[in-house]
Parts: C-alpha cells; sequence; structure tokens
C-alpha cells in the first residue's frame, strides 16, 4: 500500500504533526511583518479602519430607498459583486488582524496575498455600481437625495478600496 497522502484542497495539513507529547503542533515556516511594533500597529489600525468603512458604504448603499435602480440588472450585477468582494475581504483581513505580526504561511497565502487583489476588485465593482446607476439617472433625468447619496457610496467605497490597496502594497513581510 502506499502510505502517501494526495495533496488535495488542504495541503498545509501534511504540516501539522503529532508530537510525542500527544499534541498536536504545526511544523510549517511562519511570515512575519517585516518592521517594528508600532508600524505594525499602525497597519493593523489602518487595514482594520478601512475594512469597518468598506463594508459600511456597501452595506449602506444597499439600505437606500432608490427606486428604479434596485430593479435594473446592470446596476444589481455590480453591485452584488461588491457585497460578496467585500466580505471576502472583510474575512480574509479579521483573519489576518487577529493573527497578530506572525502568521502561518498557509494563513498569509490565503488573508494578505490576497488582499490587494481583492481590494482592486472591489474599487473596479463599485466605479461600475457608480457608472451604471450614473447611467441610469442621466436617461431618466431625474436625481433626488437617495440616489446622489448612493453614488457618493459608491464613489467612497471605490476611493477607501484603492486607499487599501495603497497600505497593503506598501506593508512588506519576511519569513521565519
Amino acid at each position: 500500500m502506499d502510505d502517501k497522502k494526495p495533496r488535495g484542497r488542504r495541503p498545509w495539513l501534511d504540516e501539522i504533526r503529532l508530537e510525542d507529547s500527544g499534541q498536536y503542533a504545526y511544523k510549517g515556516s511562519h511570515m512575519k511583518f517585516a518592521g517594528d511594533d508600532d508600524a505594525c500597529r499602525v497597519f493593523r489600525l489602518k487595514l482594520g479602519v478601512l475594512s469597518a468603512v468598506m463594508l459600511a458604504f456597501t452595506v449602506a448603499a444597499g439600505c437606500l430607498n432608490v427606486g428604479e435602480l434596485d430593479n435594473t440588472y446592470y446596476v444589481l450585477i455590480p453591485y452584488l459583486l461588491e457585497v460578496v468582494l467585500t466580505v471576502a475581504f472583510v474575512w480574509a483581513a479579521v483573519r489576518l488582524l487577529l493573527k497578530g505580526s506572525l502568521v502561518r504561511a498557509y494563513v498569509f497565502a490565503q488573508t494578505a496575498r490576497r488582499l490587494p487583489v481583492l481590494a482592486v476588485l472591489i474599487a473596479l465593482a463599485a466605479a461600475a455600481t457608480a457608472v451604471a446607476a450614473a447611467v441610469l439617472l442621466g436617461l431618466r433625468r431625474t436625481i433626488d437625495l437617495p440616489c446622489a447619496v448612493y453614488l457618493l457610496l459608491h464613489a467612497a467605497d471605490c476611493a477607501a478600496a484603492l486607499v487599501c490597496f495603497k497600505v497593503l502594497r506598501n506593508v512588506k513581510w519576511e519569513t521565519v
């Protein structure tokens, strides 16, 4: 019989081994924030605040009563994409924030490497939603306060995602 396990969906489980004491321990590599404690604290604060702001903008835009914008597929599809991407971003950011400055290599790959890509995708989805809503409002030739706030929230979400991308792009990590 072949004792080798096939590499599946969770290959990092091969790095968790049973010790002589009977407890499991992670034997893989770790990634450490390359900077002092103050820089790590500032990064974590920025990431937490920007994640909360992006989630608040996305949820607030969905709570507005904007009439026809709620029933138009070319406005709803980018907005739904924005919601899904924002939830994925917040989930990855919380996982990274809870681990501190030293994270396991597989957690780093699942969070810190994906966050900049998710931030750009959120910015694109928010911009697409704002453009689609602006086109619909331009065709309708009327704009009221909720629609203006809706456009402003998506523009602000796009800006927050781009700021978050800039913050994430400048962070350096090192292997421990």
